[in-house]
Order: structure tokens, then sequence, then C-alpha cells
């Protein structure tokens, strides 16, 4: 009884996660392309 409840817990714990730190992976993936990026990506593909 106690597993099926910590399992179910657990997976609660999990999406809320999923959710909360999804918005904060996109925006640190957008400004560290935006502001650091790689050294001479951006201007290869401008060539």
């Amino acid at each position: 009884m106690a597993g099926r409840i910590i399992a179910a817990l657990r997976a609660i714990i999990a999406t809320i996660a999923d959710v909360l730190f999804l918005p904060f992976r996109v925006f640190a993936r957008l400004l560290g392309l935006s502001h650091r990026g790689r050294p001479g990506a951006s201007r290869r593909d401008t060539d």
C-alpha cells in the first residue's frame, strides 16, 4: 500500500518538475544561444 502511494507521489512530483523546468530549459537555451553561443558558429552560418 505504501509503495503504491510513494510511486504515485513520485510520478506526480516528476510531472510537476518537468512542467516547471521545461520553460527554464527553453529560456536558458535561448539566452545561451543569443549571448554566448559557440565562437564562430553563428558567423559560419551567416556565410
